[in-house]
């Protein structure tokens, strides 16, 4: 069902099946998938493709331009999932340069009034809490969990199953599977996600002495890491977190005071 005073583009491709309410505009350039359910003020603009069975709540905006100043007007995209949930007052905006694109997987939640910038890559199964804010080109891996009014800067890289403590400053790389608390410290490994997805208690110990070996000890991080890796050479859970650190530009958050 499309209200009658939504204002839609005719250039803009609307899937079977999708609900569309009052005052909705969908402009030229945007994509919707089938069985969407869109509410009422939402403002769809720019190349924007939105996957199957998604949900749009009220005034969210989706694929406005970017908030960078040197954005020239060139084309750039907004990619999103399927069974993607935005709901009040949610904004994303697209890619800042020349073909950049700002990626949203599958099943993701966008609690209110939060936001995705420009070029970030959003894994599959995030969760991103009411008023938590990502900068330009940062990367949440898939299962991450962010909490409410947390901001992340721009650039960061945050791993696969970390959650993040409510109204925590992220300013560097989240290694996966930790857990951050409010100040921004990694403080300890997120057992219960990984137990709830499926982690073995094998692999559930290695992530622990993994932890342990890199953040509770005085050596330098560049040989704790190799510590890790030397003593797990072949567990993959824990070559993810050795690849992630090793890959890291911006450094990775202090840990919390352990002695």
């Amino acid at each position: 069902m499309i209200d009658p005073t939504a204002i839609i583009s005719p250039e803009a491709r609307i899937g079977e099946r999708v609900a569309i309410g009052p005052y909705t505009v969908i402009d030229a350039g945007v994509t919707v998938g089938e069985d969407c359910r869109i509410g009422p003020g939402v403002y769809l603009t720019g190349n924007v493709a939105i996957g199957a069975r998604c949900r749009i709540h009220k005034g969210a905006v989706l694929g406005d331009e970017p908030q960078d100043s040197s954005y020239d007007g060139s084309p750039t995209e907004v990619q999103i999932g399927v069974e993607c949930v935005f709901r009040e007052y949610v904004t994303v905006h697209r890619g800042s340069r020349r073909g950049g694109v700002t990626r949203i997987g599958n099943g993701c939640m966008f609690m209110a009034f939060s936001h995705v910038g420009h070029d970030c890559n959003v894994g599959d199964g995030v969760v991103l809490a009411n008023q938590s804010l990502l900068a330009g080109h940062v990367d949440v891996e898939e299962k991450v969990t962010i909490s409410a009014a947390v901001a992340v800067h721009q650039f960061c890289r945050i791993g696969t199953l970390a959650m993040i403590g409510g109204r925590a400053r992220i300013n560097q790389d989240v290694p996966p599977y930790c857990l951050v608390n409010h100040r921004g410290e990694v403080s300890g490994v997120n057992l219960i996600g990984l137990r709830r997805n499926g982690l073995t208690s094998q692999e559930r110990i290695a992530v622990s002495g993994a932890f342990k070996m890199f953040f509770r000890t005085d050596r330098m991080r560049t040989e704790a890491i190799e510590d890790v890796a030397r003593q797990y050479p072949e567990n993959p859970v824990i070559v993810r977190f050795v690849e992630h650190v090793l890959a890291s530009k911006r450094g990775i958050l202090p840990g919390m005071a352990w002695r």
